[in-house]
């Protein structure tokens, strides 16, 4: 009998212990800083074809410049977006743009920011502004 109530034991705890591990291993995938992960942005991100955006952080504030004609961006941080307004010196082009921030890879801080952007005066977002740490 106790023979039987060690093995019924054991084997639960076997299985609760698996499907642990198993819905921690897809956990990892992909975390949000909601999810008490950093939203430290500030650095250089590579933007692709966007060229290089570099952001200074303040708390929330967040400014910064990127190397396409002389671009630069100012605006905060709020939930799990980076709402900014850029200019262009070189264009005379400005607008506004928010960036998802995301945690692709295994990182405390973010590793992506999704963007997307709209001209000054304009109700159409164009999307691909995404950027890489």
């Amino acid at each position: 009998m106790k023979i039987n109530q060690f093995l019924i034991l054991t084997v639960s705890i076997l299985i609760f212990g698996l499907q642990t591990l198993h819905a921690q291993k897809g956990a990892n995938v992909e975390s949000r800083p909601e999810g008490g992960f950093t939203k430290k942005i500030a650095g250089s991100w590579n933007c692709g074809e966007n060229g290089i955006l570099v952001l200074k952080q303040n708390g929330n504030k967040v400014t910064g410049t990127y190397s396409i004609n002389g671009g630069s961006v100012k605006g905060n941080i709020v939930g799990d977006r980076v709402i900014v307004t850029w200019k262009e010196t070189v264009t005379s082009d400005s607008g506004s743009a928010e960036f998802e921030i995301e945690i692709i890879r295994m990182s405390p801080d973010p590793t992506h920011l999704t963007g997307k952007y709209k001209f000054k005066g304009e109700d159409t977002w164009n999307s691909g502004w995404d950027c890489e740490k």
